[in-house]
């Protein structure tokens, strides 16, 4: 995809249903965001940039952790999300800004002691370009942190429901591993020379697992079938395949997920890079 077509997606069906969803997709990623920061160690009066900020739970948790002194902007090319965010931050009375714009071609002031990501950088139709683009907001010294998945086998999360109800859908063109998209980053070879290429030094690429919560409550199986029509990968391949489909896709969905169900959750495997560099 290039980064046209990520915008117009971000700010359609899909940028509307994240939207709405906003609790939600904040709760299944709450052990990233959680390593992520840890990581990046958001120290006060800093000045951050978050890309991919999306509804803005990242860059709410960073304005909080600089404080009064610092300063932190949120980037994000779905102005649906950032409305999100806009009236989160309203709410909190947070100092933390928003900014509808493309990370890869926003100019930088060299002004940022961290620049972050929560899976907002592995959509760039020209990665390297985008990445020294971001290298130009980095102060002296500054820390670059993001994460971003591994490869889609090690990811139940987005391929067990495609898996569970590929017999019932059309057959799908095989996908080009190295194009714009969530698993666009897993070669980590290939990622560190993107970063390298693009000014970054001392780059670090780090392993983190987590099961994603994708059902939770009485009814974990029933909840997650309901999640997944409605987020990730499967979730349109159902749609578009109309309603004859539908019922049975739901049937297999529930078989699929139940082995995962432990009490009130449905926790399926996910693993990421925690990435880390310095301009």
């Amino acid at each position: 995809m290039t980064n046209e077509v990520m915008r117009e997606y971000w700010n359609s069906d899909a940028g509307r249903t994240w939207a709405r969803m906003q609790e939600r997709m904040d709760a299944t990623l709450t052990p990233v965001t959680a390593e992520l920061l840890g990581a990046a160690a958001p120290a006060p009066g800093e000045h951050v940039l978050d890309i991919g900020c999306g509804s803005g739970e990242t860059t709410l948790a960073l304005a909080a952790a600089v404080g009064p002194e610092g300063e932190v902007l949120g980037v994000d090319i779905s102005a649906l999300l950032l409305e999100v965010a806009e009236a989160r931050a309203e709410a909190l009375e947070s100092d933390a800004d928003f900014i509808e714009a493309d990370a890869s071609t926003l100019p930088g002031e060299g002004d940022r002691d961290l620049i972050i990501s929560r899976f907002g950088v592995m959509f760039f139709d020209d990665p390297v370009a985008a990445f020294t683009n971001i290298h130009t907001h980095a102060a002296p010294g500054g820390r670059l942190h993001f994460a971003c998945w591994r490869t889609p086998a090690e990811n139940d999360w987005a391929m067990l429901a495609l898996r569970a109800v590929g017999h019932l859908l059309p057959p799908s063109p095989q996908a080009d591993p190295l194009a714009p998209g969530p698993f666009a980053f897993a070669d980590p070879e290939r990622l560190r020379g993107i970063l390298t290429a693009a000014g970054w030094h001392d780059v670090v690429i780090a392993p983190f697992d987590f099961l994603m919560p994708v059902g939770t409550g009485a009814d974990p199986v029933a909840d997650a079938v309901k999640f997944s029509t409605k987020i990730g990968p499967a979730a349109k391949a159902i749609r578009e395949a109309g309603e004859a489909v539908q019922d049975a896709a739901r049937a297999a969905l529930a078989k699929a997920y139940a082995p995962y169900a432990d009490g009130e959750v449905v926790g399926l495997p996910a693993a990421i890079w925690l990435v880390s560099a310095q301009a």
